[in-house]
């Protein structure tokens, strides 16, 4: 009876055991790649090589430009306000340097990760610069690149030409009316450039207490994370004791379960990118409100999905490094249960020798 109930603590005890290696893969999986994601996302650093490979930079000038739009002033000339995204994209990237561009584009994902990391309350972007070149003869080549752009005036459009400045629609006159009202234009470009706000935050309504739960909702989720490691390890324990009784028995234990979360590991670490980057995007579109131009968009996606596989890569290695240990466990295990194998069989045909004789 002794027997017969031990026997079966222990069938209870390995299918115990079998639950939580099932376990262990799922939360070990999950934490290996939701562990190394929580570690660099949040670091501009890792976001700096992921800025070359993406076109990130060429869509700045437009990011730029829809934040301008939406935060002029009441006394921004009327076209001014009348400039199309690409116009501002094109006037931007005329008056902004590229190494400056560059330098703005990296100052607001710091300004982005600093509100998300709490450091900030709300992430600005500096329009100091833009200013000072759209007031400047630099301003005034790029309005006039945009004017001979246009479409040519006709006679009535060049009869109120200084009042089309003003309040109509942009044409293309003559060169040499074009020349006559340079400084009307460059008047009307420093109205413009006083109009234009020193700094204009991203993300609207940053302080609101929607935005502020989300922001609370998020540091308990990265807490949750940088802790999730312990949950397999807790795991790998539990079926320690439950289940092993022998080196063989830990090589096994531990084996299939590191090997079969290796594996997975494997694909997403190294291809899984544009998967997280969509869970990951459904996620603050539904806490976090931020409107951008499709554009934008579209260049934050390829932002995305080249920064998430410079944050996997390093998850894909460990796999890998998981599933070989663990393929390395199981094989150990093989011969070592065939080696036992041989050694019964050699100890049952010397006892049929001896019983024989």
């Amino acid at each position: 009876m002794n027997s017969t109930g031990t026997s079966a603590i222990t069938i209870i005890a390995r299918v115990v055991a079998v639950f939580l290696a099932v376990l262990f893969v799922i939360t070990a999986l999950a934490s290996l790649i939701l562990f190394n994601i929580e570690r660099q996302a949040f670091n501009p650093a890792a976001y700096k090589r992921a800025l070359t490979s993406s076109d990130f930079y060429q869509q700045f000038p437009l990011l730029l430009g829809d934040l301008v739009t939406k935060n002029l002033g009441n006394s921004a000339p009327a076209f001014m306000q009348r400039l199309t995204p690409v116009q501002w994209k094109n006037l931007v990237g005329t008056l902004l340097p590229e190494g400056q561009l560059q330098g703005m584009t990296e100052e607001t994902i710091n300004q982005i990760l600093a509100y998300l990391n709490g450091e900030t309350q709300a992430p600005k972007i500096s329009l100091l610069p833009l200013k000072q070149s759209l007031a400047g003869p630099a301003g005034l080549n790029a309005a006039l690149t945009i004017i001979r752009a246009q479409p040519d005036c006709t006679l009535q459009q060049i009869a109120a030409i200084i009042a089309s400045l003003s309040a109509g629609e942009l044409c293309n006159p003559p060169k040499a009316l074009l020349d006559l009202f340079q400084p009307v234009i460059q008047t009307e470009l420093q109205a413009a450039a006083a109009a234009i706000p020193d700094e204009v935050v991203i993300v609207p309504d940053a302080n609101g207490p929607s935005q502020q739960a989300a922001l609370r909702f998020l540091q308990l989720m990265r807490l949750v994370i940088r802790l999730s490691p312990l949950i397999p390890l807790a795991l790998l324990f539990g079926i320690t004791i439950l289940a092993v009784r022998s080196f063989k028995g830990w090589l096994a234990w531990w084996g299939w379960p590191l090997m079969l979360t290796g594996l997975p590991g494997i694909f997403i670490g190294f291809s899984g990118a544009p998967l997280f980057r969509a869970g990951i995007e459904r996620s603050l579109s539904k806490n976090l409100t931020i409107s951008l131009p499709p554009e934008v968009v579209s260049s934050i996606r390829s932002l995305a999905d080249a920064a998430l596989r410079e944050m996997l890569k390093p998850a894909g290695w460990e796999s890998l490094a998981m599933f070989i240990i663990g393929l390395l466990m199981v094989i150990a295990a093989a011969i070592l249960a065939y080696q036992e194998k041989k050694k019964i069989a050699a100890s049952e045909a010397e006892t049929q020798i001896v019983s024989m004789n």
